[in-house]
Order: structure tokens, then sequence, then C-alpha cells
């Protein structure tokens, strides 16, 4: 009797616990014991040999303990190795980032450095070149608000031998990438307001940055194959762990060299995804004090500091129905990474592929099943607000200072937005064939209404939701999905379609000009005869314009064999550019001079090559397309 009684005590005692392991969930509502097998559907369908990514690991988190990690596919196809999630090293890409930024709080707590300082107070004197007199503050840095416009200029190399040290990188002994919004006025991501940071970091503490984060995160919180290293090719921790890195072909996958970051705090983590579970662990709390002294750090470190575009010191920040997110995602060459945090659920998860420019729907279907779809109201009605945000939109993060100008244009990554017959607006991008319906919820605030999955959130994005802005005036002052970059209103005249026309005009004319002067040439061989319909000059006018418009392919062709070289090896481009508006000077001298020897119709022909040819010299000089 004693026995049973004691056996009775002891069910009595365990059957909250069985309880509680049977009813866990994560916050999707899934249960903890249900984990592994939804993700091993789900990876089953991505990741592996001809599949969409040849190898992935993941690591889960909840309430203080990994509760789930696993890899799936290969690090290296050929040998068929597999991915050990506590062994195989990948590049973390952009997540880097926030441990730049939890480096910056860590400074902040120490009274080292303040958010809202002038980040000049931190650099060298004459350091920067600022196209706005306001102050930068170091929480502009963090919301990616300083101003700065992109660049990819030696932003990695493959050649170890290549590594920029982070000073001389930042400094004006490269390109600094010009400041072309007023500081504090508009988000637009960039890798060079990180590195500033990190710089900030080395000026403050009297450290190597890579040096500073090892000491003071990685081996604080016992990340053992990590490293913010630039040159990494002497430290066989990693070398020797490192998953191969692929692209995606059309029917295979391509091997890529490993990279060597230059700008190393906005991207040079190399890491495991256990060793992020500990990072991710750090963050929601178990263990913070490795990483701070005060837990009210980590809590102001989480708070919202944009609220537009969503930031929190550094994290991209968003919704999911009743949830707050924190994220960060980063894409390298042959890598993409995605680590996200549901603090109020300590949950957290990282998810690292060894494609580059992953594409599939892995993460749309992944954060589905471990956070929950976004929820879709349940009908669309119409808003006064609808006509009001109506426009074309351009993503702010972008090259405005150089030829790189114009990949927007060639790109056509423009978003326009337009009222729908039945209420709502539809948002059209060039790379999704159908325009997709979004309602209004709140004031200009819309959600996704149809089940469309657009591709970019397949590459990585969030469009569920989409936010407009209004000034003062009244008037559309730009757009956000809500997280990295704003959209600002693109003006009539700066639009796609009426680049390309002049574009497509141009090249057109040139070409039919071309293909009538050499006609006439041939008929003047056959005849052996001087007389032709069209003056000389016409010729020249046309076959300059013509060789100008290749000239601008082999560039651009140029720059996209090798995206991080240096802009100023392809000025020759640039140079030879010149010869339109030249030959426009000349020739446009000899049709003034011969205008009454020739007829009405010569004339006109003349006349419109010239004007065309001046509409593409503007087109040239608007886009820095002439040196």
């Amino acid at each position: 009797m004693k026995k049973i009684l004691i056996l009775f005590g002891m069910l009595l005692f365990m059957s909250p616990i069985s309880t509680f392991a049977n009813t866990a969930k994560i916050p999707s509502g899934l249960p903890l014991n249900e984990v592994e097998t939804s993700i091993n559907e789900i990876m089953e369908n991505y990741v592996g040999e001809n599949k969409e990514i040849p190898g992935a690991t993941i690591s889960i988190v909840k309430d203080g303990e990994i509760i789930f990690e696993k890899g799936y596919g290969y690090s290296d196809l050929e040998k068929q190795t597999s991915i050990d999630p506590k062994q195989t090293v990948f590049e973390a890409a952009s997540i880097s980032k926030v441990y730049t930024w939890t480096a910056i709080m860590q400074l902040v707590e120490q009274g080292k450095v303040h958010l809202h300082d002038d980040i000049r107070d931190y650099l060298p004197d004459d350091f920067l070149e600022l196209d706005y007199p306001d102050k930068v503050s170091i929480l502009d840095l963090m919301n990616h608000t300083a101003g700065f416009e992109d660049t990819t200029e030696e932003l990695l190399t493959t050649d170890p031998n290549k590594v920029i040290p982070l000073q001389d990188y930042l400094s004006d002994k490269h390109e600094q990438p010009s400041q072309v919004f007023r500081p504090g006025t508009v988000t637009a991501y960039s890798n060079y307001g990180t590195s500033l940071a990190g710089y900030i970091i080395e000026r403050v503490t009297g450290e190597d940055y890579a040096s500073y984060m090892q000491a003071n995160i990685l081996d604080q919180l016992g990340m053992n194959l990590s490293s913010f290293q630039a040159d990494y090719s002497d430290l066989t921790m990693i070398t020797n762990h490192k998953s191969k890195s692929y692209v995606k072909t059309k029917d295979d996958f391509e091997t890529v060299d490993w990279s060597y970051v230059n700008d190393a705090p906005a991207g040079a983590l190399n890491t495991t995804v256990h060793d992020m579970a500990k990072f991710m662990l750090a963050h929601l709390g178990t263990g913070y004090d490795q990483l701070f002294e005060d837990e009210a750090t980590l809590a102001e470190m989480h708070e919202q500091t944009s609220s537009f575009t969503g930031n929190a010191h550094g994290f991209w920040e968003r919704s999911v129905n009743d949830y707050s997110i924190l994220e960060h995602s980063g894409n390298a060459v042959g890598y993409t990474t995605l680590m996200t945090l549901v603090p109020e659920e300590n949950f957290g998860v990282v998810l690292f592929m060894n494609v580059g420019e992953e594409m599939s729907g892995l993460r749309v279907e992944l954060l589905n099943a471990l956070i929950g779809e976004q929820e879709k109201p349940e009908r669309v009605h119409r808003s006064p607000n609808d006509e009001k945000v109506e426009g074309t939109y351009r993503i702010a993060r972008g090259i405005y200072t150089n030829f790189l100008k114009l990949l927007p244009i060639i790109g056509n990554s423009d978003v326009t937005v337009k009222q729908h017959a039945s209420g709502g607006i539809t948002l059209q991008t060039a790379a999704d064939l159908e325009p997709i319906l979004y309602t209004e919820t709140d004031d200009f605030v819309y959600v996704r209404v149809d089940d469309t999955v657009p591709l970019m959130d397949k590459a990585g994005m969030d469009t569920s939701k989409v936010y407009f802005q209004l000034d003062e005036s009244g008037h559309l002052k730009k757009m956000t999905y809500g997280i990295v970059s704003d959209f600002l209103p693109v003006p009539a005249k700066d639009r796609v379609e009426v680049h390309m026309l002049i574009i497509m005009v141009s090249v057109l004319a040139f070409i039919l000009y071309t293909l009538v002067v050499l006609i006439q040439w041939i008929i003047r061989k056959r005849k052996k005869t001087s007389r032709v319909n069209m003056f000389p000059t016409t010729g020249i006018l046309s076959i300059i314009g013509l060789a100008v418009t290749i000239n601008i392919i082999i560039l651009f062709g140029r720059f996209m064999m090798d995206p991080f070289q240096k802009l100023a090896t392809l000025r020759v481009h640039l140079w030879l550019n010149m010869l339109l508006p030249i030959s426009i000077l000349v020739c446009g001298y000899f049709m003034c001079k011969q205008w009454k020897d020739k007829t009405r119709l010569q004339n006109i022909a003349r006349t419109s090559l010239l004007l065309i040819s001046c509409i593409f010299t503007l087109f040239l000089y608007y886009f820095h397309l002439l040196w």
C-alpha cells in the first residue's frame, strides 16, 4: 500500500511537468513536440541535391534553451559532406550588424558613447565629407538615417592580400559614399554607416574592431567557432569548418570563392548556428550579463528608435499579428541568412543557407510555421486615402552620384500604387506578374489581402503591410514595407518609362540613320558617284551615338562581372562617351553652315538626329555617364 501511495504521489507531482511538456508551444501555436517534424517537412521541399538550396542549418531557442538545431543538405555537394549545426561555419553576412550595435550599446552603458552625440566627435578631424551641416548622431547610424548613398566599391574581395584596414577603407583614401539625404529624414540601408560605427568602436576603445568583438562578445558568449577577422585565411578554426558557397544556375549550383569583407562591422562575421543560438539567448535575457552589466541596457536596446521604417537600436522591427518581431537578415556572395527574435515569447530562430540570393520561399514558409502567418483582413473597403497614396515609388537605398544611378532604370525596380476599382489599392512591381491587393486597416496603413507570396517576400522582405506618410502640406512623402528602407515618390520626368523611351528612341534613331548612311555609301560605290542624299555629318553623329550605346553596354557588362571593383578602372568608358557631345558640337556647326545647300527634308532629318543626340547626351549627363 505504501508503494502504491508513493507511486501515486510521484505521478501526481510529475503530471504538471508532463502536461507542460506536451502543451508547450512556439509563437505559431505549434506544440514543441511537433517542431522537428514540421521543419523536416519544409526543409525536404527546398534543401538538398537537385533542390533550390544545397545546404541549410537552423537553430531554435525558447525559454532560455536550445530546443532544436539541425543541418540539412550538404556543405560540399561534390564530397557529399553533411552540415553539422555545431561545426559548420557560414558567413553571417549582415546579421553582423546586430553584433556591432550590441558593442555600441556596451559602450553606451559604460558612458563612453552617447547615442545622440555627433559622430564627428568620435572621428578624426575632416574624416568625413558631409553634404549637410546637420548633426549625424550615433542613433542615425543605427537607424540607417545618416543619409549616405549606397556603395559597392571594394566592399569585399576574394583575395585575402587585398583586405583593407577599416580606417583606410572608410577614409577618403577610398571612395566615400556621398550624403544624399538630410540626416534623420530618410531610412536608406547603409553598410558604410554601420562600418563607421565599427570604426568609432576602435577609436573609443583603442582596440582593433575584430579584437574588441572577440573579447567582449564572442568569447563572453562562448562562441568558439566565430570570428570577425576580415582576413580569416589563416584561422583554421574557420577555414577547416566553413561550408562551400554556391550560386544557383539554371540547372545546377556553381561554387563561388569565399569572400573577405572590407567593411567588417557590416558583414564579416563567420559563425555557426549553434554559436548564434548563444547570441540569441543572451538577447532574450538568458545570459544577458555576458553582454551587458545591467539588464536595463538590453531592454533599452530592444526599444523602438524609429517608427515609420521600424528600427530598435539596429534591429529591424516589425509586427506579425500580436507579436513584435526583432530581426535581421543577410545576403553575401554564396550565403543567405536570417535571425528572428520574438522577445515576449522568449523565442528565436536563426537560419543559414549556403547559396546566395536565395528566393525559393523557404524563409516565408518557415517563419509562417514557427511564428504564424500574418492575418489578412476579412474584406476590402474604400478609403479616401486610396487616391492620396497613388503614385510611383523607388527605394531610397541606392547609388546617386555615379553611373550606377542608372541601375533602377535598367532593373525596373519601381513600385506602382493604384486605386482598386472595388476599394483598396494595388501594388505592382516588375518582379510580380500580377498586382497585389491591399486594404487600409489604420490611417495610411495597408495590409495585403490576397494569398499572393510576392518575390520580394521570397527574397527576404515582408510586404504583408505597407505604410505611407504625408508631409505637412498633405503631399505624399514616402512609403515603406516597414523595414530596411523608405520608398520615395518618383517624379514623372524620372520614371522608368520616360527614360526607357529616351533610350529606345535614341538607339533606334542611331541604328536607322547608320543603316541609311551605310546604304547610301553602298549605292555611291556602285554608281561611282559622290552624290548622296544625306551629308556625312549625319553619318558621323549616328555612328558615334551607336558606338556610345555599345560602350555603355560594355561598361555595365564589366561592372556586373565584378560589382566590387574600383569604379576608377571603368572611367575610360565615361571618357569615350564624351565623343557624343563633342560630335554634336562639330556636326551641328557643319549642319548650320550647310543649311541653305540642303533640301527641306534633309534639314528636317539632320535636325531630328541632332535633337535626339542632344536629348541622349542630357540623359548621359543626368546619369553620370559622361566624364
